[in-house]
Formats: structure tokens, sequence, C-alpha cells
């Protein structure tokens, strides 16, 4: 046991030091930043409500998140249940009990505090050499200079202020972290030695210090990794004091012109920001009922019950037959769409807000040429693997059930124009339905199957095992596994799936732009307006194709060139 006379309990296990009585001592303080709060009640409550003794206005904190409890032994912290869990010195708390030992980092949520001991002469003069900087939630309005380095190894990075690390569950023995920009709100992924490398960026260790440090710690010298891991971090805008970094400049204003041009041609994005507040309301007066166990036993009622009707609709309805509605019937079809559209993306964002965390934004997108619309559910990193399940399955399952709702009117009411446009709104959602569910294209059954089976990268990695690995274990006489020829599999199924699926858009909009220019436009303009048209809409492909071409001639012709100078020098 680690102990002082001045303290009730061990510093490190916290066990109550024999004979000290806990009350008998000041208050330990739980410590946010600059903000201090003594635990001077026996029980002390935590969440996001008014009701609790410490309130945190976050939506990664529960309503009743915690309770800090001081009994005889000393104080333990209990997690009431609570979405996001309660993290006490690296371990995650759901429903659990611990205890506190002296200078404890706790994570209620999202939010990082300290339970320590008051640093008063009275109690102690113990020096906090560690602050709140686990998680730190508010930008510095200071204006951070990058620093100046000597060489590539001499330069000392730096973290920036504004940034939120943490932990997620997962059920393998692989320790995963999500680090957050707060004030760009951008995501990164990373793994344990990630972190450790990022942990040392502490400004006074050099690249050269962090290149011996990772291989006292790994055993192995790993600079290009160290080079990339810092890269990213840079890119992120995470980092400071790098080789060569320096503050951005203002670019001319054609060039900036050309580069907001650029970007928006590579990933056409129409998106709203400042939606959390209203999906937030959305919940707490309603949404959160889809979320009960009531909830989710009608929704599977109704989109089974839709099926039937679906299946019984279809012995006297027509596709594309409105009951003699015509172009109001189109219509109607048309706003019944969208009107499931936006159900579909508030099922995303309504699930999200269940676990408590938040929609960054939402809008419209060009994806492969195909308009889509969506929530940003980045946020879901820090939740579980099964949250991130749920929220992507919300969307086609919400879908799904309105798509029940307009089978079972196609299949019962006997208007025949409200029961014909159903039945088109039906079979439209349903294909929508399935088209989501596709686990080859990266919607939302895709990303549920890559949570399900722990493969973040899935696409990526067995498009690339069916391209290159498969085929070079096949040569070097190595017979692949059963887990590396379901790569493959995937893998082919992924590359033909996305070919056909740029085909048939293709298709489609040289259809529908075919057809307006040789409506409104005059004769003999039809052919290059469709080729213009569909270039700036599928842009983002074909100059990817482009970039990458253009790459490997590049490195073709160095290639050569450098083997010709070896050749000459030998000569």
């Amino acid at each position: 046991m680690h102990l002082r006379r001045d303290y009730p309990y061990c510093l490190t296990c916290g066990t109550l030091r024999k004979g000290a009585e806990v009350a008998s001592f000041a208050a330990p303080e739980l410590r946010r930043g600059d903000q201090v709060f003594p635990l001077v009640k026996p029980v002390t409550t935590i969440g996001r409500t008014n009701d609790n003794d410490l309130v945190l206005d976050d939506p990664s904190v529960s309503r009743r998140h915690a309770r800090i409890v001081r009994g005889p032994g000393g104080f333990a912290i209990e997690d009431l249940n609570s979405f996001n869990g309660t993290t006490v010195a690296g371990r995650t708390l759901h429903g659990d009990i611990a205890t506190l030992p002296d200078e404890t980092e706790i994570y209620i949520g999202d939010i990082g505090v300290r339970f320590a001991q008051p640093r008063s002469a009275a109690v102690g003069s113990k020096t906090m050499i560690k602050g709140t900087e686990h998680t730190m939630l508010a930008a510095s309005q200071r204006v951070e200079e990058a620093a100046t380095a000597g060489g590539p190894l001499s330069a000392r990075p730096q973290r920036r202020s504004g940034w939120a690390l943490k932990q997620v569950a997962t059920t393998r023995d692989v320790e995963q972290w999500v680090l957050r920009n707060t004030r760009t709100d951008q995501y990164l992924q990373l793994d344990d030695r990630d972190v450790f490398l990022w942990n040392a960026l502490d400004g006074v260790n050099t690249i050269r210090d962090l290149l011996f440090l990772y291989a006292e710690k790994y055993g192995e010298l790993a600079l290009p990794r160290i080079e990339k891991t810092l890269h990213t971090f840079a890119q992120l805008e995470l980092v400071r004091g790098l080789h060569g970094q320096r503050d951005p400049e203002k670019p001319p204003l054609l060039k900036k012109i050309g580069r907001t041009l650029l970007k928006w041609l590579l990933r056409m994005e129409l998106s709203v920001k400042g939606l959390d507040g209203l999906f937030t309301r959305m919940y707490r007066s309603f949404g959160w009922w889809f979320f009960t166990g009531t909830g989710v036993f009608l929704l599977w009622v109704l989109i089974l019950a839709g099926l039937w009707g679906f299946f019984h609709a279809l012995g006297h309805q027509r596709l594309f037959n409105t009951g003699g509605a015509g172009i109001w019937g189109v219509a109607a079809a048309l706003g019944g769409y969208l009107f499931a559209l936006a159900v579909h993306e508030s099922a995303h964002a309504l699930a999200v807000k269940s676990y408590g965390r938040k929609v960054t934004r939402g809008g419209f997108m060009l994806m492969m040429g195909m308009p889509f619309a969506f929530v940003d559910t980045s946020d879901m990193w820090f939740g579980t693997r099964w949250s991130r399940i749920v929220v992507a399955l919300s969307g086609p399952l919400s879908t799904a059930a309105v798509a029940g709702s307009a089978s079972l009117i196609a299949a019962y009411v006997p208007n025949p124009v409200v029961s014909g446009i159903a039945f088109q709104l039906a079979f439209g959602l349903y294909i929508n339905t399935l088209y989501n569910f596709n686990p080859l294209m990266p919607l939302d059954g895709y990303q549920a199957l890559a949570d399900a089976l722990h493969q973040p990268r899935l696409r990526e990695e067995a498009s690339a095992y069916f391209t290159k690995g498969v085929w070079a274990d096949l040569k070097a006489g190595r017979r692949p596994g059963f887990k590396q020829w379901g790569l493959a599999a995937y893998g082919m199924a992924a590359v033909l799936g996305m070919g056909a699926f740029l085909t048939f858009a293709l298709i489609t909009w040289q259809n529908r732009l075919g057809d307006l220019a040789k409506e409104h436009l005059p004769p003999g303009t039809t052919i290059p307006v469709v080729i213009l048209g569909v270039g700036i809409i599928m842009f983002p492909i074909w100059f990817r194709v482009y970039r990458a071409i253009s790459q490997w001639v590049t490195r073709t012709i160095l290639r050569r060139s450098g083997r010709q100078s070896k050749e000459g020098a030998t000569a």
C-alpha cells in the first residue's frame, strides 16, 4: 500500500487506511480543466438532466449516467447502465462499480474528469503533474505557431488543442480507439501503437526520440509507420511542428476558386450543419418511443404484415398503373418516396441520438454518379460495435416499414387510384430497401456487415486481395485458407457489382439527359450536351481513374530511368 497520513486511503488501489475515517478528511474533488466539484455528499449523482448533483450537458452523457458513493471503505463510482458507459482508469463500466484511488481518470461518456484529493496545505501539497489532457473539448483561442525544424528527425511534433480520444468497445483482443478533432468534427480510428505515438507528441520528443521510444516499446524501428501516422495527424490538423509544416497561406483568388471547384467536383455534396439540436428535440419528444421494446416489436409486425400485403396486392395491381391518376399519381408517388427518404435518414439520426451521440450534419450528395441523401453518423465511432450496426440498419428497416404501410393500402383499400399509387410507392421502396441492404455497395448493409465481421475496411481489403493477393498466393504455391477464399469471393463480387452499378448509372444519366436535350435543345446538340453532362456527373470516377493511370505511368518511367542509370554506371 502507498500511504500518506494526510490521505484516508491508499493512493494506488483506493483501500482505506487502517483507523482512518473518510468523513474526517477534506472532501475529494472531481476536476475538469479549471472547474472543481467537491464530493461532499454521501452519494453524488452525475447525468445530463438538472435533477443530478453534477450536470454534464453533453449528448454522450445519459440522463442519469453514474453516481459516486462515499462508503466506510472509501469512494467508489457506479455506472447506472448508461448508453456509453463510464470509463475508470481505462476500464469501461456498464452497470458495474469501481473503487476510486487518488487521481483516477474518469470518462463520463466523452467527458473526462479526474478524481483527486484537494491540494491545500492542510491536506497535502502533492503536485498534480497530468492535467485533463485526454479530452480537451474546447479549442484554444491562442494562435499556434508552427515549430521550425532543423531536419526530418529533429522536429518536435506537438498535439494541438481541441481533441477527444476514447477507447471503443470490441469483442476481440484488439484495442481500438477513436480520435476526434473537436474543432472540425473529423474522426480517426487508431490502434494501440497509434495511441502510443499520439501520447508521446508533447513538443519535447523529437521524431528521433519517437523512433527509439517505439523501438523500446514494440521491438522495431518503424520510421515509415511513424512518419505516416504523423502525416495523418497533420492532415486532420491535430499536430504542429512537423518538418516543412507551415501555416497555410491564402492562395490567389483564381487558385482558390480552382481548388474549390475541384473539391466540389470530386465530392458533389450539399450539406447542412447544426442538425444535432433538431434531432435531439425530436428524440426527446417522440423519437425515443421507436427504440423501446414495444416500438421495435410493432416495427417488425408492420414489416412482416406489409410483405404479406404486397404479395396479396400482386394479384390485382400492375406496375406503372396508378388507376387512372395520370401525372398526379406520379407526383403523389414521388412525394411519398421523398417522405420515405426523410424517414430513412431521420431513423439513422434518431438511432444515433438513442446512444447519446451527435449528428453533425446532413444533406444530399452524388456517389458514383447517383444521388443519395445522408446524415453524418461519424460520431458513432465512439460507440460500440453493436450500436453502429443498429444505426446502420435502422434506415432500411424504417423504409421497409413505410413500404409495408403502402403495401397494406394497396392490398385492402378499394379505391383504385389510392391503392394503385400505394402499390407503385411500395414497389419502389422495397427496391430501395434491397438496394440499401446490398452488402456489395458502401451503403447501410455493407456498414452493418463490416462491423459484424470486425472488418472496417472490408471492401478495400477484399478488393485488394482479389486483384493482387490471391494471384500472388497461387503463383507462390501458397494455398489460401477459408478466410482468404471468402475475401477473394467478396472482392470479386464487389468489383463486378461496382462495374454493373457504374454501367447502370451511366445508362441512367445518358437516357435522362438525352431525353431532356431532345425536348428542350436545338437539333444536333444532344450528343455534346449528354457527353458534357455525364462527364461532370461522373467526374469523381474518371478523374480517379485518370490519376491512377498517370501515377502508374510516372512510376514506370522513373523505374526504367533508374534502371538505365544503373546500367550506364556499370558500363
